[in-house]
């Protein structure tokens, strides 16, 4: 038994030594593997993989591809943001929405607005902030709030903003958009350092005598360059026009959710909130530079809404992605100009009609042997706004310079190279967008909606006997066929917002409602906008059934407010998290302690939050079970 005992004291250092050895490994490993997942990466496809030596290549197409991290590994590591949502609520809010049997009880847009408001409430983070700014005729300020840290209290606050919202009096965009930008603006200290962006939801054409104008454009151009704006136009009657104008100049996007599914308001909403709220990358910006001495040039660069300069006579390019959110990727196609080159000469008899750039040794067990480096590619961006600057130099883009075919030994003709299917699928994707938005800034899409549809059908359909023999020849068509065909039955039908909405997704490379939420470019959605997409469909009926004559109302006989159970809860687990993260930092006193702490507390606020969600939805299930159980009571 004694030797038992000692053996055991001796072991239990060892095994103490040995687990917590194994733990640390494994943190590291983690540690490692996170660090390559959340970093930005850029990678480049050539439309074809090799020229032969004699032949020049007027426009030779690079696919540039810009991808960010699937998701920010820890909680620390996320972008906090500041949102100011522009809610519309002028008179036309109180019309009646035509909603799906089973939301019934909401019964006007305002209503709508107001489950998609209270949705964003729910769904931003704790270190986020969220500022309302209401407006009718004027921005009205005693609907309107500051920016709110979105706590317990924060939420709470919110949340009685948005129920205290009335509809009445005209629509002034512009005004409304000016005190949004007041708010962003007006932050001190370190909020000026956090990422801010502008929410604008409205139904209806501006009234304050807004005019697209050159000389209004200049004025306000200065302030779209600051924040980014997102417009959502609800219904058939709002001005896409303006909309799209806001988003456009501020590298927002439009959507916009039509009369059959103006039911979608949140859903739509959710496919934004689920970009704005996974940033996991900002200031990105890609540098590409030719190799001159070889006479390669850059003609241009398509890159949709994002800016992009060609400098030098074409020795260099940057392309100004900005912000990326998780699990996004973003494509632009290079156009260079490629000259014949000639074999080297210092090449032996056994390698005569080889090709050597110069850059490494032409040997036939060197990759460089037979390649031409056609770009330099680097990269830089941000993790947070006030973080440094990450610098990448990325791999660069080489072709092989074969022998012509004419002179390969033994009569034997070399198959002709086939185009990459992805970089022709991006370079059509681009081409059709440069089509569609010259509709759209055409005076035809404004003055005569059925003669746009028919110059649009038109174009679309030159377009496709011009691309018909690319490679998978009509194939490659196919999956537009049916979005030209939409654009055009909705221009023919008078509404202009469908291909506006179009237009604004594919420039920017971001999902958009399109009518609605389900029509949203599925390769724009990322795996955090499905998710937020799938919580929006689920919305508990008490939610969405909420109006402003029963808002914050009690229920005969129940005494509780529909809301104060969740809120209460909202609060407690809050003080929950402050205690634990207070008690950790008390508790580690040594560098190995706290490095515990740290860890420890990772995996504890995890398992809060999941138990939280649980708890939350739990709440919200009874406080609606309750509500109708004494709405059924009272009516009886």
């Amino acid at each position: 038994m004694q030797i038992f005992q000692v053996t055991t004291m001796i072991l239990q250092p060892r095994l103490l030594t040995w687990f917590f050895s194994t733990l640390l490994l494994t943190q590291l490993m983690m540690a490692s593997t996170a660090a390559a997942e959340s970093t930005v990466k850029v990678s480049t496809t050539p439309i074809f993989p090799q020229i032969p030596l004699g032949q020049a290549r007027k426009d030779f197409q690079v696919l540039l591809r810009v991808e960010a991290p699937t998701a920010a590994v820890r909680p620390e590591a996320r972008v906090p943001i500041d949102v100011v949502a522009v809610l519309d609520v002028s008179g036309s809010m109180n019309d009646p929405a035509a909603v799906p049997p089973e939301r019934r009880p909401t019964t006007s847009r305002l209503d709508l607005l107001k489950t998609a408001a209270k949705f964003m409430v729910a769904k931003l983070e704790d270190g986020d902030r969220l500022s309302i700014v209401a407006f009718n005729d004027r921005p009205v300020k005693e609907l309107s709030s500051g920016l709110l840290y979105m706590s317990a209290d924060g939420r709470r606050k919110a949340m009685k903003s948005v129920d205290q919202l009335e509809a009445r009096g005209g629509t002034a965009l512009v005004p409304a958009f000016e005190e949004a930008v007041k708010v962003l603006d007006g932050r001190v200290g370190d909020g000026r350092n956090r990422l801010g962006f502008i929410v604008l939801l409205t139904d209806g054409e501006d009234t304050s005598g807004f005019t697209l104008s050159e000389r209004r454009r200049e004025v306000i151009r200065g302030a779209l360059g600051r924040y980014p704006v997102h417009t959502l136009g609800l219904g058939r009657a709002h001005d896409p026009e303006v909309l799209l104008y806001l988003a456009q100049e501020s590298h927002g996007t439009y959507s916009f959710v039509d009369d059959d599914n103006i039911g979608e308001v949140a859903g739509a909403l959710a496919v934004c909130l689920g970009g704005l709220s996974t940033v996991a990358a900002v200031d990105t910006r890609v540098v590409l530079k030719a190799d001159e001495l070889n006479g390669v040039r850059i003609d241009r660069v398509d890159s949709g809404g994002h800016d992009n300069s060609v400098s030098c006579g074409g020795a260099s390019c940057e392309i100004s992605v900005g912000v990326l959110y998780a699990g996004e990727a973003k494509h632009f196609v290079v156009h260079l100009h490629v000259p014949a080159a000639a074999p080297s000469s210092s090449s032996s008899s056994t390698d005569s009609g080889h090709y050597c750039d110069g850059i490494g040794a032409c040997d036939r067990y060197y990759h460089h042997r037979d390649e031409q480096r056609l770009l330099a590619v680097g990269y830089s961006y941000r993790d947070h706004p006030s973080s440094r600057v990450i610098t990448v130099q990325a791999h660069g883009v080489f072709v092989k310079r074969s022998p012509s075919p004419a002179v390969l030994d033994g009569g034997w003709q070399a198959p002709v190279p086939v185009p990459s299917p992805v970089v022709l699928q991006h370079i059509v994707r681009l081409e059709l967008l440069e089509v569609v938005a010259g509709v759209v800034h055409g005076e035809l899409i404004t003055d005569d909606r059925a003669r746009a549809a028919d110059v649009l059908q038109l174009k679309w359909e030159e377009f496709r006997a011009c691309h018909q023999f690319w490679g998978g020849g009509l194939d490659l068509m196919s999956g537009l066929e049916k979005e030209v065909g939409g654009m055009v039955s909705s221009l023919r039908a008078g509404v202009a917002a469908y291909v506006y909405a179009w237009v604004s997704s594919h420039q920017m490379q971001r999902a958009t409602s399109i009518g609605s939420p389900e029509k949203a470019v599925v390769e724009f959605l990322t795996p955090a906008m499905r998710l937020v997409l799938e919580e929006a469909r689920k919305l508990p009926l008490w939610q969405a059934g909420t109006t402003a004559a029963t808002t914050n109302v009690q229920h005969v006989g129940s005494g509780v407010d529909e809301f104060e159970m969740v809120e209460w809860r909202l609060e407690v687990w809050s003080k929950v998290k402050q205690q634990l993260m207070s008690f950790q930092e008390q508790t580690a006193v040594d560098e190995e302690q706290q490095h515990l702490a740290a860890v420890f507390q990772e995996a504890s606020l995890e398992a809060i939050d999941r138990a939280m969600h649980r708890d939350i939805y739990l709440a919200a299930v009874y406080a609606s079970k309750l509500r109708r159980c004494h709405s059924s009571g009272a009516t009886n």
